[in-house]
């Protein structure tokens, strides 16, 4: 079973401000996550906070964001940890590297703005 691979699916995402303990709220995406490995099936909730300095146009790209939780969780699994092991999954997400295309929510025909 170890050779299969591990799926994933983006199952759910809330965005919000998230109370902190030690001062102000933060801006943030719950997501849920569905992993299947045969017919193995977990589902993984990952906090990711977005980065001070995040763009505008980085934030709105849902897409980016589902991916780089989905990486932090396969980076993980190549680990070696597993679904069944709990622990609190809490990441930072920041701009993408510099040249990477950014997806906008605004329809093409929205020239402005």
């Amino acid at each position: 079973m170890s050779d299969q691979p591990w799926l994933m699916r983006v199952e759910g995402a809330l965005e919000a401000h998230f109370k902190q303990p030690t001062g102000p709220s933060r801006p943030g995406v719950d997501w849920t996550i569905g992993l299947k490995r045969g017919e193995q099936m977990y589902r993984v909730r990952v906090r990711s906070y977005f980065a001070e300095d995040m763009t505008a146009a980085v934030r709105e790209d849902n897409t980016y964001l589902g991916r780089t939780v989905m990486q932090y969780l396969n980076d993980l699994l190549e680990s070696g940890w597993t679904p069944t092991q709990e622990r609190e999954h809490v990441i930072t997400i920041g701009n993408p590297p510099p040249g990477t295309p950014v997806r906008s929510r605004r329809p093409w025909w929205q020239f402005w703005r």
